[in-house]
């Protein structure tokens, strides 16, 4: 029996939104057929779909506009991060060079103080 109910309330249902849909096309129908008719309309109802033709096209154009603006900041961005990379890794470089420097100079002190004893022990 609910069955029977249900299926009669979902053929209301359509039989509701075909009459609706009927009506709609109705009303568009007229409002065309008073455009034709109606010089002045039929030129307004073109000026329309020319403007609005138009700003959908200058939508378009703003976001094409806002995307190249946001890849050239990512670009920037990554040209900084680069630049600041690679300084450091210089900055990293120049005092690896200048412990290996100073290691090869303690080196070379301690050889040479070696050396200086070595000759010393020898004339003694």
């Amino acid at each position: 029996m609910t069955s029977a109910l249900m299926s009669s309330q979902s053929a209301d249902g359509v039989k509701r939104k075909k009459l609706k849909r009927r009506r709609i096309e109705n009303q568009q129908m007229k409002r065309k057929r008073r455009r034709r008719e109606d010089p002045v309309a039929s030129y307004s109802a073109i000026s329309r779909c020319y403007w609005r033709l138009a700003i959908a096209k200058r939508c378009r154009l703003h976001k094409l506009i806002r995307q190249r603006f946001a890849l050239a900041i990512k670009i920037q961005q990554e040209d900084f991060a680069l630049l600041f990379q690679q300084t450091k890794l210089q900055c990293i470089q120049s005092q690896r060079k200048a412990s290996s420097r100073k290691k090869i100079q303690a080196k070379l002190l301690d050889n040479q103080t070696q050396a200086t004893a070595a000759s010393s022990r020898e004339t003694i």
